[in-house]
Formats: C-alpha cells, structure tokens, sequence
C-alpha cells in the first residue's frame, strides 16, 4: 500500500484511557484500577480497544484524507498500556500496528479509494 508511510502516535495516556472510559461507559477496572489489572496478571492497565483503533484511523485519516477511507477492518492482537506509542507499518493490503517492543497489537486491513 503505497499510499501509506510508517507513523508513530503519541504515548497512550492514563487520561485517554479513563476519558474514554467516561465517553462509551465502559468502566470495566481492567481499564482503570492498577491493582484490578496486576492481579489479571498484567503490567498495568490497558487500552480499550476501540480506543486503540480510533489513534490508529486518526494517523491513517492524516496521511489520506478523511474521504479516502471506504473500509476499515482491524484484528486486536496484544494489549496496549499507557505510555505505549503505536507505530503503523505498511503491510500488504493494510499495516501493522506495532509497540515499542515490536509486538503487533493490531492487524489492518484497508480499502482507500483511487485517487
């Protein structure tokens, strides 16, 4: 996919976390309690997913445009944690979504339309 270059978001924050947990009610304590999320055996606590996926569409929407997205479809693979910057690979049809780690968070798979 020509179109797209490799970016990088900003770190993941606490407060998109628990902003976005007030915005979709989603107030599950995996997203919001440290202690909650340690004891699921996780570092901490963890993006929503859709959350994830709305920092990745706004980096792929900045190099298209907002009208070239026709379809987005999107496979989570890993959780994301505050402090994380999510990195988009080109890759086949779609891209990647990689961690500082290198660890694919997400796989996407896009429809831009032709200029």
């Amino acid at each position: 996919m020509s179109v797209l270059h490799a970016a990088t978001t900003a770190p993941v924050t606490r407060v998109q976390i628990a902003r976005y947990a007030g915005a979709v009610g989603d107030f599950n304590p995996i997203h919001l309690d440290d202690a909650f999320a340690t004891q699921a055996g996780l570092p901490s606590v963890i993006a929503h997913g859709p959350l994830t996926l709305a920092l990745v569409v706004d980096q792929i929407v900045a190099q298209v445009g907002p009208g070239a997205l026709r379809s987005f479809d999107a496979r989570l693979r890993a959780p994301v944690f505050p402090g994380d910057e999510l990195t988009l690979v080109p890759a086949g049809d779609g891209l990647e979504v990689r961690n500082a780690n290198d660890t694919v968070v997400a796989s996407v798979t896009l429809d831009l339309k032709s200029e």
